[in-house]
């Protein structure tokens, strides 16, 4: 079922050092550093916000696996962060991409960093989430101030490893500093399309997602590298030989593109074989992909994959991986 009254808030990504990754963002000419979000302006008089954790759930990740910890906690360490978790304090900074808000998280000890949750505006946040529990998904977290829920986040990484948390709509204080940041004179105009999922079993996933009844699918599709044809965006030659299995999906404004590699190298192998399943890319529609591709490649990012399938637009998929959690930038060809 397309959920037209969800709105995409951010996307959130996990790294070990933000300010690394903001400095990165910035310095590629690829955003804007925005600071922290400012929900909590439209709930100031409500007092303390209390966080949850359910602590029976693994903790979130940029992947399923493989992956070893970089960091074994203590039993001193373990309670520390209890405590912490007892009184939440919001903390993020954040990156404007376009259209696109991107919080980043910070997590020193993450074993894999990269895209952990996609969060919604929704009327009705205890709607949409027993609708979820109902299908067997567990409530991850929970942020509250009195009796409002401000962010519930649920588990639904069983195929994809990403994460779905809602919001309440956006109020008045928080309006303001959208507008504010969507008009920076140093953005560029970039819509955000959505992400592509490295995938193990696609009809798996696409059966759990479906179940899920938050999702559009459209038909499959193949990825083959031989049959796309040739773009003008860089000099190197492109050496990938694979195929891939796709479904893509709408959950809102947002395309879940769902890739099950067959054979051949491929970034999306690459992706498997250093995460697990999860975030592979975040896409991004454009209105020149070859002024675009130019540019980042001078800013130091060579593009890994490209082409124009037989039905749709250019597309090219550049590597940012070392600084962006291990997530490629994808843009493509807007009408």
């Amino acid at each position: 079922m397309l959920k037209n009254d969800w709105e995409l808030h951010h996307i959130c990504l996990v790294v070990r050092d933000w300010n690394d990754t903001l400095d990165y963002y910035q310095s590629a000419r690829m955003g804007v550093n925005v600071g922290p979000q400012v929900m909590y302006l439209d709930y100031r008089n409500g007092g303390p916000a209390e966080f949850y954790s359910n602590d029976k759930l693994p903790r979130t990740n940029g992947g399923s696996g493989p992956g070893k910890p970089l960091k074994v906690e203590s039993k001193r360490e373990r309670r520390k962060e209890e405590e912490k978790r007892k009184r939440y304090k919001f903390m993020d900074k954040d990156c404007q991409v376009g259209d696109l808000l991107l919080e980043i998280g910070q997590n020193r000890s993450i074993p894999l960093e990269g895209i952990t949750h996609l969060c919604f505006n929704v009327p009705d946040i205890n709607a949409e989430t027993d609708k979820l529990l109902e299908k067997g998904c567990k409530l991850m977290s929970c942020i509250t101030q009195s009796d409002i829920i401000l962010e519930n986040h649920i588990d639904t990484r069983k195929y994809g490893n990403v994460d779905i948390s809602f919001r309440p709509p956006v109020l008045q204080h928080e309006q303001a500093w959208i507008d504010h940041v969507r008009s920076h004179p140093n953005l560029k105009d970039w819509k955000f399309h959505g992400i592509g999922i490295g995938i193990r079993d696609l009809d798996k996933a696409v059966e759990y997602w479906e179940m899920l009844d938050i999702i559009d699918f459209q038909s499959e599709t193949e990825i083959d590298s031989n049959s796309l044809a040739p773009i003008n965006v860089s000099s190197e030659s492109m050496e990938s030989n694979f195929k891939a299995r796709v479904r893509v999906g709408q959950v809102g404004s947002v395309a879940f593109e769902f890739i099950q590699p067959l054979e051949g190298a491929s970034i999306y192998h690459e992706s498997l074989d250093s995460r697990g399943e999860g975030v592979a890319d975040i896409a991004f529609k454009v209105a020149d992909l070859e002024k675009e591709a130019a540019t980042m490649i001078y800013r130091g990012m060579p593009v890994v994959f490209n082409g124009k399938p037989k039905n749709g637009p250019a597309f090219a998929c550049f590597d940012a991986r070392e600084n962006n959690g291990n997530i490629l930038v994808k843009l493509i060809q807007r009408d």
